[in-house]
């Protein structure tokens, strides 16, 4: 099963570069990895993202991340797929961004299973919700 549309990931990635640099937060893999390499940080720590790149159906959007915040002391920096990562809502990609975590995710789930259902389902659109401003600031 493909995971992405490869020129429409590949048209989002090139359109987000333009953007550089962003902010983000991580989401919840993403906290308990660095947490789990000994990093003590806030659910509210910011990272900005200094480049991306496409790595097709095997990793999606990367991201490069620094840290925003002083939360990092060991000055560790991640390269994470898009879909871990929590989106400024105030960015102005922000519903298409969302939408593609959302597609990702729900084929990577889709993806471990076989049959028609599936296939069926990685075909569908879901609804689309409505951001919020900013970080809540």
């Amino acid at each position: 099963m493909e995971i992405d549309n490869y020129k429409e990931a590949s048209d989002l990635n090139d359109r987000l570069m333009e953007t550089l640099p962003f902010r983000v937060k991580a989401g919840k893999a993403l906290l308990e990895t660095i947490r789990n390499n000994g990093e003590q940080i806030s659910s509210e720590a910011e990272f900005s993202v200094g480049s991306v790149s496409y790595s097709g159906d095997i990793g999606g959007i990367q991201c490069a991340l620094d840290p925003v915040d002083s939360h990092s002391d060991t000055g560790e920096r991640y390269i994470v797929s898009i879909t871990h990562l929590k989106i400024d809502p105030t960015h102005p990609l922000i519903e298409e961004l969302q939408a593609y975590q959302e597609r990702r995710t729900r084929r990577l789930k889709l993806q471990k299973q076989k049959g028609f259902v599936s296939e069926f389902l990685a075909t569908t659109e879901s609804p689309k919700r409505k951001s919020s401003k900013g970080f809540g600031k």
